[in-house]
Order: structure tokens, then C-alpha cells, then sequence
């Protein structure tokens, strides 16, 4: 079948079709680096074109539209002023467009695991009812909290990657009966499969996955606080170190509204008076608010971790809560997801973000998302960041495909792509296998071989 590739990105669309046989005649890409790498990764047949806003009459016939579109909310205004399509503005309205033109038999649309509860549910029912005026019978993933069987991830493949997207599909003569594959069909794989031995590393491999020394100091520090307490059972919820000792105001009011009724002598909401700075400079970064009250959930984090916190104070070595105030903000979070295992960092997967240093087993990669260099996982043992190839292998494309020359650009690119094999499997169950190449497609397609 003839396919066209929208919003392309490194192709992973387009990799998945064609290892099932089928035949790319278009393809869309707005930002030029990519256009240049998807051509050198695909070099037989069309080069992605620039933006779909300026070259969708370009399209030729096709029977397969895929496209990763970008999450849009769609205008309120529309049906209220007789407009005739409420998508009018945004990308999915291009993709509306070259539907109603071409009609291809099937359609399959990626997105980010929230679309179906985007606007409360509003973006995702004008998307199904767009494709159902036009003819098609459309199924998308649902997600549990909604009722449905979930959204679809790799590591429900058997990856070592935890990256739950939306999808759907969409067929002009019926879907079959179960379009996307079963959640957990086979075991997920470990972190260690797709690890690159020390010696496969070149050397900007291992330039690019040094630890940043204050970030290596970090993990050593808070490991110093998991070797104190080798009894205690770890909270579930963040550690937020600067809540040792705090006294801070946070149950029925934030610091600023307390200021501002010291300032005014009165209740906290009148006058709009404006506390002096200097105590604020003091505050945790998240208490810094000028809202009146905090949310409930930072209200019963605050409070766990207080309590908690000056239970197990005396366990800790002399100068570590004062040491930690020598890393910034964010350092000073800890994000235990690692219940009954081993109490060394180092022994895990570790992910500096803005919550705090997150820890998970060393199973499935956090989900590789547009995310800065500071965010790429750290492999604990390895005592590294991922390597671009790793992150190749996390989303399913092979060890060889050309990625930008910037370590940013590229794990923002691969934060950006399809997960190849998922796309693989819905669209080897949508469309059906094209013969021999299908055939030998499959059989190289279980984890094992696909990743080490």
C-alpha cells in the first residue's frame, strides 16, 4: 500500500511501514535539520517536504495516512460562529483536509498520552467526529483513568521503555475487531539489553555521557542519606530536603499571605500590600507562591515530609542536612520509586529533573521525552548518561540511523518520535502483512535481537 508520512521527524513511521512492505510517496517534516537527516536515513524514494501548511497540495493519491501531530486545542468559537470545521488553525485540520481530498482506506494518528483528556476530553471527540463524517470507523487507545484498557508503550512489547502514547485509527470499510496490540504480551527486557559494553563507547560517546561533577556529588550525597537509615522504610512520596527544620507557615495559608496580613494588619486578601522580599529569599522555591493557600496535594507533602523527616533526623551523619544546602533546589528532592531494592544509587536508573533526582529500578527507561541534556537517564552502574545509540534503541530504530551532530538535538528529535516496533504492530494488525518483506520484517522484530 502507498503511505504518506506527516510531521515525519526521524521516521519512525515510515520505518515500521516499510519493514511491513509498504510504500512511503510523501512525506512532511517543518524543521529543516530533520529533513536533511530523515533524507540520509531514507535516500530511495521521496524526501520529506517542508511544512504541511505550504505543500499539501503536493499529496499524491495515497491509502495510508500516518501522522505524530502536535497536540492543539481547537477553537470554542467555531461552532458558535457558523464556522464549518472547529479545527480551523491547527495542524489536525491540515490532516482533515488532505483526508477529504484523497480518502485513503486508513489512518494512523500518534500523540502524546494526554490527548484523549485534552480540554476535558473536548480535543479528541471533535478529532473522532471529524473522521466520522468523512466515512471512517475510528478506535483510539483509552486511558485506565477513563475506564479504558490504557494507553500503549513499549515496555507492553517487551522494550525496556516506558513511554505511554495515545493512538488511533481509523478504516473507511471497519476495523478489525482488536486494532492495537494486548498491554504486556511479552516480558519487558532490562535496561541491560540495550547497554552498549564499555568498549563499544567511542569517544565522544564518552565525553557526551559524563556525569557533571556536582551532579555526581549529589548522588553521593543523598546515598550517604540511604546508608543512614538501612531499616527505615522510604516514604512514597518525595523527599523534599528543605522541609528539615522549616517553620514556615503552610496549612491555611502561604508565607505571603501571612506577610501580607502582618503588612496590613488585617486579613490576608486586602489591600494587596506588598511583604518586604528579604524572608521570601528563604523559602523552599515551591513555597515562593502569591496565592493565599497551596494546592491540597503540596499542603499533605509539606506535612509528610515534616513529619517524617524529623523522625529520622538524629540518624543522620553530623553536617549532611546543611551540606545539602550546597546543591540548588532541585538537587535537594529525592524521588525514591524503588521500594524492597538495594539502597545504592548507583545501582539504579537516575533522572535529574525539576521535581528532584528520580530513581527507578533498573528496568525501563523513563519515557525519553524534548527534554535538555541535564535529563537524559543516567545509567547507575555504568556510571553514565545514555548514549545516543542507546537512545536509539529505546525507540526501536536501529543502531546506524543518522541522528543531528548536537547530543541536545538528538534526544529531543528521539523525545519527539514514534516508538518504531509499537507503530509496527498496530499497523501490521490494521493494514496486514505485504508479503516476503512483511514476513522477514517479523521475524526481526523480538526484542532480543532488535536490541543487543
Amino acid at each position: 500500500m502507498r503511505f504518506i508520512d506527516l510531521f515525519a521527524g526521524l521516521g519512525g513511521f515510515r520505518l515500521a511501514l516499510e519493514r511491513l512492505g509498504h510504500d512511503c510517496v510523501f512525506a512532511s517534516e517543518k524543521d529543516e535539520l530533520l529533513r536533511d537527516i530523515y533524507g540520509r536515513n531514507f535516500p530511495n524514494g521521496p524526501t520529506a517536504n517542508g511544512d504541511i501548511r505550504e505543500n499539501k497540495d503536493e499529496v499524491p493519491p495515497h491509502d495510508v495516512l500516518c501522522a505524530g501531530f502536535p497536540c492543539q486545542p481547537f477553537s470554542k468559537s467555531g461552532a458558535q460562529a457558523g464556522m464549518r470545521d472547529e479545527t480551523i488553525g491547527t495542524l489536525f485540520h491540515e490532516i482533515h483536509e488532505i483526508l477529504e481530498a484523497h480518502l485513503p482506506a486508513y489512518v494512523i494518528l500518534e500523540n502524546v498520552g494526554n490527548f484523549e483528556r485534552h480540554d476535558g476530553g473536548r480535543t479528541w471527540r471533535i478529532v473522532k467526529s471529524s473522521l466520522a463524517k468523512l466515512g471512517y470507523e475510528v478506535r483510539g487507545t483509552q486511558h485506565v483513568a477513563s475506564g479504558g484498557e490504557g494507553l500503549l508503550s513499549p515496555h507492553h512489547l517487551g522494550f525496556p521503555h516506558h513511554r505511554e502514547r495515545f493512538f488511533a485509527v481509523a478504516a473507511l470499510d471497519g476495523l478489525p475487531s482488536e486494532p492495537f496490540p494486548p498491554r504486556n504480551r511479552r516480558a519487558s527486557t532490562s535496561m541491560i539489553s540495550i547497554v552498549l559494553e564499555e568498549d563499544e563507547l567511542s569517544s565522544q560517546d564518552r565525553a557526551e555521557t559524563r556525569i557533571a561533577d556536582h551532579h555526581r556529588r549529589c548522588i553521593d550525597h543523598w546515598n550517604t542519606f540511604l546508608a543512614a537509615l538501612p531499616d527505615e522504610k522510604l516514604p512514597s512520596f518525595p523527599i523534599w530536603g528543605d522541609e528539615f527544620d522549616a517553620t514556615y507557615t503552610y496549612d491555611g495559608g502561604t508565607p505571603w499571605a501571612e506577610a501580607k496580613a502582618s503588612v496590613n494588619g488585617t486579613s490576608a486578601s486586602t489591600n494587596g500590600a506588598t511583604p518586604a522580599p528579604e524572608s521570601f529569599d528563604q523559602l523552599p522555591s515551591y513555597a515562593r507562591t502569591e496565592a493565599d493557600t497551596f494546592p491540597p496535594w503540596k499542603v499533605r507533602f509539606i506535612k509528610s515530609n515534616r513529619e517524617w523527616l524529623s523522625k529520622i533526623q538524629d540518624e543522620l551523619p553530623e553536617g549532611w542536612v546543611s551540606g545539602l544546602q550546597d546543591f540548588p533546589p532541585s538537587l535537594r528532592k529525592l524521588e525514591w520509586n524503588c521500594q524492597g531494592e538495594e539502597r545504592d544509587l548507583w545501582r539504579h536508573l537516575l533522572q535529574f529533573r525539576p521535581s528532584g533526582l528520580r530513581v527507578k529500578r533498573y528496568l525501563n527507561s523513563p519515557s525519553l521525552v524534548a527534554m535538555t541534556s541535564t535529563q537524559i537517564p543516567i545509567l547507575g552502574p555504568e556510571r553514565r548518561h545514555l548514549s545516543r545509540v542507546e537512545g536509539l534503541r529505546l525507540q526501536g530504530f536501529p543502531d546506524d540511523f543518522h541522528v543531528p551532530a548536537s547530543r541536545d538535538a538528538t534526544f529531543k528529535a528521539l523525545g519527539n518520535a514514534v516508538h518504531v516496533e509499537v507503530v509496527y504492530e498496530i499497523a501490521a494488525r490494521l493494514l496486514g502483512n505485504s508479503g516476503p518483506v512483511a514476513e522477514n520484517a517479523q521475524a526481526s522484530l523480538s526484542p532480543t535481537r532488535l536490541l543487543l
